[in-house]
């Protein structure tokens, strides 16, 4: 195991100028430190893409770059990888954390399938691969290996197992807001006070948590893994039953992942769709790095994509009142609650109801009926793995 320090300093010792990718929590403690300024200079990016991009823009500027990402998010890559980075021979270091390796925990089946695939993606591409562990080879090692394929103009990827790399970075205190900011909890509770029988869809991560644990109920879709991707769901279902009312939970870093989206949502513009923004400028479930969107105006990025209304809470009354005008209007709109960071994480959904159950309650809330059977899938989280 390396400490979080002696990654950023090894990477340092190899060259490497030039820190992007998206957060996990495998990389806490070096994603803390990089946040504070340590070890190479650190760009957060919106999506495991944007990293690949971000680092070949880097490398073509004389910095050799690491992007650092978790394997869920390894589809992202594979058109810059494919398009970009191989043709162009850019080389780059890529460390991947290998959630779901070498089995998926129970509760999150998301990672049953990028748990095995990664390295025979990898392979097919003619992409070299190095598996970083707690038990060795070290960083350095592994890096001197690789050193061969970035001076052939390649990219060298380093497969990160739970455990090769401590979480050992102290927290840094977090600093108070000028007024006090809603928390994660008392935002999911107005909504729930507010929507009726409105069916509500909420991003990966701790929203998810916080809806299961405060107001479980069949028209909740409780949406693991597929970061960035709910307002997307939520627009599908929206223009597939327009007679029913839709209201998503999203966070900041989620909707600067799939930002494009808002304009789809937009142009279509289902008068059935409240888009409710968590705004609290990092990614909770991964160790609170800063998300880089700080400045971003999500309410009026909503309104210049074409949504009909958008409004900004700071407060829970703010909130609800923009949820009453909302609900009680044609969409779609937008709240972007200025919240707090942190909070208590809450039990996971699919620690008490599996994934295709989440799914299939919620097509039936729907009158949308069950899912056919698909024998390829896991049948639940236990069986994921």
């Amino acid at each position: 195991m390396i400490t979080s320090q002696g990654m950023l300093d090894t990477l340092t010792d190899h060259g490497h100028g030039l820190v992007t990718g998206v957060p996990c929590s495998y990389f806490a403690g070096p994603l803390r430190l990089l946040d504070r300024g340590a070890g190479p200079r650190y760009i957060p990016a919106v999506n495991e893409g944007s990293a690949i991009g971000i680092a070949a823009g880097a490398e073509l500027g004389g910095r050799l770059p690491v992007v650092l990402a978790q394997n869920s998010g390894f589809g992202n890559m594979i058109n810059p990888l494919t398009s970009l980075v191989l043709p162009y021979r850019i080389p780059m270091t890529v460390m991947v954390s290998m959630r779901g390796w070498p089995t998926a925990d129970a509760g999150e089946p998301q990672h049953y399938w990028m748990g095995r695939v990664v390295p025979e993606w990898l392979d097919s591409l003619g992409i070299p691969h190095w598996m970083l562990t707690a038990d060795g080879p070290s960083l350095d090692e592994v890096l001197r290996e690789a050193r061969p394929a970035l001076d052939e103009g390649r990219p060298a990827f380093i497969l990160v197992a739970k455990g090769a790399i401590a979480n050992d970075a102290p927290r840094d205190a977090p600093a108070a807001p000028p007024l006090p900011r809603p928390t994660r909890d008392e935002v999911v509770s107005a909504v729930l006070a507010e929507a009726g029988d409105a069916h509500l869809l909420s991003t990966t991560g701790y929203l998810s948590r916080s809806l299961f644990n405060l107001g479980d109920s069949d028209r909740n879709f409780y949406m693991q893994g597929s970061m960035g991707h709910v307002a997307g769901i939520a627009l599908g279902a929206a223009l597939a039953r327009p007679e029913r009312r839709f209201v998503v939970l999203d966070g900041d870093g989620a909707v600067l992942m799939h930002m494009g989206s808002l304009a789809t949502i937009g142009e279509f513009a289902p008068a059935n769709l409240t888009h409710v923004v968590f705004d609290n400028g990092v990614y909770d479930s991964t160790g609170g790095q800063l998300t880089g969107g700080r400045r971003t105006d999500f309410a009026a990025v909503a309104l210049a994509c074409g949504y009909r209304e958008a409004w900004q809470a700071d407060s829970v009354a703010e909130l609800r009142t923009a949820l009453r005008k909302a609900l009680a209007t044609d969409g779609p709109s937008a709240i972007v609650v200025r919240g707090a960071p942190g909070g208590p994480a809450g039990e996971r959904a699919s620690s008490n109801v599996s994934v295709r159950e989440i799914g299939d309650r919620f097509r039936k809330s729907l009158g949308a009926g069950d899912h056919p059977t698909d024998d390829r899938r896991p049948t639940s989280p236990r069986t994921s793995a």
